[in-house]
């Protein structure tokens, strides 16, 4: 009998490993439950100091940062992941975003934003992108 598995444990097709920083935890199970039934392998942290240390600890294939945390601002976590994980996407998520955010995001190295509330289609849609562009060097089409 043929396996749906890939080696290492993502359904055959699926995208990999993400991890999901959000303070919210009932955000943060829906998130993962609806990623964990697209194929993603997902790991969770509640806080920026959870996510650095997890970063630390294992690749991962894209990471979903909300804006704000306990700990801090994402902002600074962002900054100090580009510094861990140069060629790792982050998406940045956020219920809080005007002008500002949006070219701080971008300017300390986010690869997308989305604002809460967002489709989880769409949040599917940049994650499969920003794999394919971590993966290919090129953005996904």
């Amino acid at each position: 009998m043929l396996s749906d598995k890939e080696p290492d444990g993502t359904r055959r097709g699926g995208w990999g490993r993400l991890l999901i920083v959000e303070d919210d935890p009932e955000m943060r199970r829906l998130l993962a439950e609806f990623l964990r039934g697209e194929g993603f392998l997902v790991d969770q942290a509640a806080d920026g100091a959870e996510a650095l240390r997890r970063v630390r600890q294992g690749s991962f294939g894209t990471v979903v940062l909300d804006k704000n945390l306990p700990d801090g601002s994402g902002l600074e976590i962002l900054r100090r992941l580009r510094v861990l994980i140069p060629d790792t996407p982050v998406i940045l998520i956020t219920a809080f975003g005007d002008a500002r955010t949006h070219e701080e995001a971008f300017t300390r190295g986010a690869y997308d934003l989305l604002l809460k509330p967002f489709n989880l289609d769409d949040l599917l849609d940049v994650l499969r992108k920003a794999q394919d562009y971590a993966k290919e060097g090129r953005p996904g089409a």
